[in-house]
């Protein structure tokens, strides 16, 4: 950390002396009583209830919304009679239920930009204490899993990343992991031997409902991957489930469908982020893998699956693909628009570990390609709170970029004078979004430790953007004034700059595949304990 930067983010005790699974997110800040005055009364529950389906929802739609909303009615019901949280529905559904409304509670605030401001903690507190609620009733669950445990559980992980309690979220996400093998969600059923056996006596609602949680999972599983740059839970080669049947919640009955138009249908946004997690997977363990590969090997591997990339995009349904997303509804607005960026970020993971490489120049190409669209989309995001705040995985993503950006910038005395690219416009654009990151990241320990990594790149690249000072700052004393964070790349900034120590080859060879990912997962490191020796980081394992 920089000792005199006012923008380093210096964690507190509350969030060093949290549980184990909590150490480094920001507390819950939740009265321990038994009052209930918190739950919003039948009104602004059901208003809650409809602007989660209609705003929050984007690509993980693992619920029946015709099915929550008679959940809806019966615990208001309870409410009514004053019985006990959980006493007609069940734990898991009332769980459900209230991070519905936690969820709902705090995007309607970011909607409406009254989040992350000085009204910050009264904001999370009322959605903290229904998320709280929510999660004792989960953890006081008992009996055999069913569906409604997989999916209380999942909604739950979502409300913590979306408040930035990225540890306890990846912890919980493991219990979901769990639970959904132990039902076999994962696995297709077979009528001739009524396997699953959960299968048995399912409906049509039900047996979909059990595809979308598992899809959903796997989904967040990919992203949870990249993010921490830790091992994907689901593998590949143990699923065989079918994706879910390309059909909308008012058009489903529990015998079967109902005839209708499925020219746009809200689940294709689904099914296409799944297939395309599925790419971002194999990237991770093929690109990145943690085997001695030949870079020749792991540069095939990036062009076969930025091949897959490209046919995945072709394949998009009009309205997520060709269609602009400003003349879409919001609701399938924000699905292109959270496709988009899923495609951008995908080609920057297949291809930035090529950006320093001569010999890889058309990667280095679509590197550049995807980081300025995805800077670009995020620019216009920014504009509107209902798309910067529907994905919890937004700053991630500039993250990324702004990290290519800055790399890119760093090494450009290698690259040849006839470059495609305008870097100044690029640059530029990544100021912009860095601007948009730094607005966001009030209250977000990981953003705030995403703003410092980035601050010392961006510091090299503009050390870099400047020939006079490539002589004299990077030779003299300033560059060791820089933190070192574990990176081969950081540790000689000289290197970087320097003709000399750019000759072909040196570059890829000093900066590792695994670099890219320890670098992503940087802001999730364990952060040392004054009182014990400093834990030793090591490179991310895809």
């Amino acid at each position: 950390m920089q000792k005199d930067d006012s923008a380093s983010y210096d964690p507190n005790d509350a969030e060093r002396n949290q549980p184990l699974t909590s150490a480094g997110d920001r507390p819950f800040d939740v009265d321990d009583d038994a009052a209930d005055n918190f739950i919003p009364d039948a009104p602004k529950a059901r208003e809650l209830q409809e602007f989660y389906f209609e705003t929050c929802v984007v690509t993980y739609r693992m619920f029946h919304r015709q099915t929550v909303e008679g959940w809806m009615e019966m615990f208001l019901r309870e409410r009514q009679e004053r019985k006990p949280l959980g006493q007609l529905l069940g734990n898991s559904r009332t769980a459900i239920l209230l991070t519905i409304m936690a969820i709902a509670t705090l995007r309607s605030k970011k909607v409406r930009r009254e989040a992350y401001t000085e009204d910050e903690p009264f904001i999370l507190q009322h959605s903290d204490r229904l998320f709280c609620a929510g999660m004792k009733l989960v953890d006081m669950e008992v009996g055999f899993p069913r569906l409604e445990s997989a999916q209380a559980r999942l909604i739950q992980v979502l409300y913590l990343l979306q408040t930035a309690r990225m540890n306890k979220g990846w912890y919980r996400f493991g219990n979901v992991f769990h639970i959904t093998l132990s039902l076999g969600m994962h696995r297709r059923w077979d009528q001739k031997r009524d396997f699953p056996f959960t299968s048995r006596r399912q409906n049509y609602i039900t047996s979909e409902c059990y595809k979308r949680t598992f899809w959903s999972a796997y989904i967040i599983d990919k992203y949870l991957s990249v993010v921490f740059g830790r091992p994907r839970l689901y593998q590949d080669e143990d699923i065989d489930q079918d994706f879910p049947e390309r059909v909308n919640d008012e058009d489903m009955t529990p015998d079967r469908t109902k005839a209708s138009d499925d020219a746009d249908c809200h689940i294709d946004a689904l099914i296409f982020h799944a297939k395309i997690a599925r790419i971002i997977g194999k990237i991770s363990r093929e690109v990145y893998s943690v085997n001695d590969l030949s870079n020749q090997d792991r540069l095939a591997a990036a062009n076969r699956l930025g091949r897959e990339l490209h046919e995945w995009r072709a394949g998009l349904p009009p309205h997520l693909g060709t269609v602009k997303p400003s003349t879409l509804v919001p609701s399938f607005r924000r699905q292109a628009v959270a496709l988009q960026l899923a495609y951008s970020h995908a080609l920057i993971h297949a291809n930035r570990p090529f950006l320093m490489s001569e010999a890889a120049s058309e990667n280095a190409n679509e590197c550049i390609s995807a980081t300025k669209a995805s800077l670009e989309l995020v620019n216009r995001m920014a504009g509107d709170t209902t798309l910067f705040h529907s994905f919890w995985w937004t700053h991630y993503v500039i993250f990324c970029a702004l990290a290519v950006v800055y790399v890119w910038e760093i090494q450009r005395t290698t690259r040849s004078s006839g470059e495609t690219y305008d870097a100044d416009q690029i640059f530029d654009l990544a100021e912009e979004c860095r601007g948009h990151l730094r607005r966001a990241s009030t209250g977000l320990s990981q953003n705030q430790r995403y703003s410092v990594i980035l601050d010392e790149l961006r510091s090299e690249a503009q050390r870099c953007r400047t020939p006079h000072l490539q002589g004299s700052n990077l030779q003299g004393g300033e560059a060791n004034d820089n933190s070192d964070f574990g990176f081969s790349f950081m540790q000689d900034p000289e290197m970087l700059c320097a003709d000399a120590a750019l000759q072909d080859g040196v570059m890829l060879d000093s900066f590792l595949f695994s670099d890219w990912q320890t670098l992503d997962s940087s802001a999730f490191f364990p952060l040392a304990d004054p009182n014990s020796v400093s834990p030793t980081c090591f490179p991310a394992i895809p």
